[in-house]
């Protein structure tokens, strides 16, 4: 009884098992959902994608697989299972999310990937969009989508739309039908007719042993964008970008070396260009909730709202509003931290401009100068000597002190003396006198052509020592309180409301105070005073500022403008850009004549008419004095 029990037992025992196990293979092999031979069809598709593709972009390989059907969550883990030898030298990270589990984020840069994924809703329960969008290389996306046929067109219509709104170029959907055909669709942000849109197109097919273009995986999309409009935000800051209004054709111009790049790159992409002007506020607007302020890139980047004591202002430009930036746009940490830029097109040293006029030598004091104070105290002492030995004279006539001081001033003897004595020291005298009289004029007048200046501070932080008060804008401002030079003079420091430099020279050159200076652009500066004569640019450089073309976060337009301006740069023609531009400001604006001449010999003037002055006094004194007699 109890055997018979236990063979009964046993049997049931064993029918269970065979049942788990066969349902277990079903299961996970899949095989009510197709035929083996097309697993190996699709699997081989895969494996030349991996090792053909993938691995020759990156030594590390992301693998997501996300799903919302269990039982196609099993069969991409079988596939998985077929691939495993095609990973190779490959590092490989295995993301898994399925239904009825809870999703771990893995956070980190996720540059090459290959999704495997059932529908739109589990690429987007994958996550793996806010991984890469604060980063600006470009990243790779081969996406499987495996659905149902009729599910296909709306599903991958949907994948393909994320990829354009997430600036994922290098976007690839793989589908395979329900007749074992394995394609590859994509789509071209810029095509004829179809600017910004994410139309599926067909861009390669396998045929069961190879891809039929295995070299244009993942195409260039932007060689060729069909005249398609890119709005470019801008400002006025010349020689950079100057905007006018033209009459003729009644909208806003542009010019200026950085729209000359745009042009190129325009004509190089085929690309149209539609300007934004950016109307800026007063500088004390520009702050977010917290109190930190931001510049009007930083502004854009937000999709801040402005509030103005006057009226409410919104923001025109919101995010993504724009697809590049011209306009001496300094790169700071904040703005790449939100926004994207290429390598800088221009760098220019930051300087401390003070105005020369205040360290002209005065008019008095140039007269002494040709000589060191020793030498004037040995001339000095020689002359009292000279005169004294004049005053021991035991003839008559007087008037020797005055011939001695004459004979220095090279004039001549009116008397000769009666003594060979006196007449020796008077020759002496003249012979001595001749060399130092020579020398003194000759300084003089060299002096008085170079306009003579005292030295002025050779270190901008010799100025912030002294006390001087700096001025600048509100883009140099920013800059200048993140310097570790700065951090303890803050109040040193004001930012006047304007955005352009050459205001910030012009107020300079208006003002009476006599310690202050301006923070400007070099080249601004060069360009502003062509001379360069009245004004005195300190020599140890405030900072080195560079300027880039911003664009959104993660565009794709960043590959591959920076390629073209990296062989712009290479090739020079940036640099003769720059350098034409600010020449043609230079040419337009000269510095004011100034009477320096007048200045150099008004202390001349001056001895001149005190000698005059006294000589008249002494006369009305004699006339005087004879009158009394």
């Amino acid at each position: 009884m109890n055997t018979s029990i236990s063979s009964s037992l046993s049997f049931s025992s064993s029918n269970s098992n065979i049942q788990a196990i066969y349902t277990s293979y079903v299961e996970h092999l899949r095989i009510d959902m197709q035929a083996e031979d097309a697993n190996v069809y699709v699997t081989n598709a895969l494996r030349l994608i991996i090792e053909n593709v993938l691995a020759q972009l990156s030594a590390t390989l992301v693998v997501t697989i996300s799903t919302r059907h269990l039982g196609t969550a099993q069969w991409f883990e079988y596939l998985m299972n077929n691939l495993v030898d095609s990973w190779r030298m490959t590092a490989v990270q295995l993301l898994h999310f399925r239904p009825g589990t809870v999703a771990r984020p893995v956070p980190g840069r996720k540059r090459v990937n290959l999704l495997l994924v059932d529908s739109y809703g589990g690429l987007l329960d994958s996550n793996i969009t806010p991984d890469n969008a604060d980063f600006d290389d470009p990243d790779y996306y081969f996406i499987f989508l495996q659905a149902r046929d009729r599910l296909i067109p709306q599903e991958m219509q949907l994948i393909l739309e994320h990829c354009l709104a997430h600036y994922w170029l290098h976007c690839n959907v793989m589908i395979q039908t329900a007749q074992v055909e394995v394609l590859v669709y994509s789509y071209y942000p810029y095509s004829p007719g179809k600017c910004q849109q994410a139309e599926p197109r067909l861009v390669n097919r396998y045929d069961g042993r190879d891809w039929l273009d295995n070299t244009t995986m993942f195409p260039d999309k932007l060689s060729q964008m069909h005249g398609c409009p890119l709005t470019v935000l801008t400002w006025h800051q010349p020689p950079f970008v100057e905007l006018h209004w033209d009459e003729g054709e009644q909208r806003i111009l542009a010019g200026g070396f950085e729209m000359q790049l745009v042009r190129h790159l325009a004509g190089l992409m085929n690309f149209s260009v539609e300007l934004s002007n950016l109307s800026l506020l007063p500088p004390e607007q520009y702050q977010l909730a917290e109190g930190v302020r931001l510049g009007p890139m930083e502004m854009v980047g937000l999709g801040l709202v402005i509030a103005n004591p006057q009226k409410i202002h919104t923001l025109q430009l919101l995010q993504r509003g724009a697809n590049l930036s011209m306009g001496y746009f300094r790169k700071t940490a904040r703005r790449n931290q939100l926004l994207t830029t290429p390598m800088s097109y221009y760098s220019g040293n930051l300087v401390a401009v003070l105005p020369m006029e205040r360290y002209r030598q005065g008019p008095l004091a140039l007269l002494a100068f040709p000589f060191q104070p020793l030498v004037w105290l040995f001339l000095l002492l020689s002359l009292l000597v000279h005169l004294l030995l004049q005053l021991n004279r035991k003839t008559g006539g007087g008037g020797g002190g005055l011939q001695i001081i004459g004979l220095l001033l090279g004039a001549s003897l009116a008397r000769l003396p009666r003594s060979w004595r006196h007449r020796l020291i008077a020759a002496h005298w003249l012979l001595a006198s001749l060399p130092l009289r020579v020398v003194y004029q000759s300084l003089l007048f060299h002096l008085i052509r170079l306009q003579l200046f005292a030295a002025p501070p050779l270190q901008w932080d010799q100025l912030l020592a002294e006390g001087y008060q700096g001025i600048c804008t509100p883009q140099t401002h920013r800059l200048l309180l993140e310097m570790p030079q700065v951090v303890g003079h803050p109040e040193n420091f004001r930012a006047l409301d304007t955005s352009l430099e050459r205001e910030v020279l012009e107020t300079l050159q208006k003002s009476r105070e006599s310690k202050l200076f301006a923070v400007a652009n070099q080249d601004v500066t060069g360009s502003f005073f062509p001379s360069g004569g009245s004004f005195h640019v300190v020599r140890q450089p405030v900072n080195v500022e560079y300027a880039g073309i911003y664009m959104p976060k993660h565009s794709y337009l960043y590959s591959k403008v920076g390629e073209a301006v990296n062989r712009l740069d290479a090739g020079g023609f940036i640099l003769a850009w720059r350098r034409a531009a600010f020449a043609q400001g230079r040419s337009q604006r000269s510095d004011p004549v100034q009477n320096s001449n007048l200045h150099g010999i008004s202390g001349i003037c001056l001895v001149m008419a005190g000698m005059y002055l006294l000589a008249g006094m002494v006369f009305v004194l004699e006339l005087l004095l004879q009158r009394r007699r």
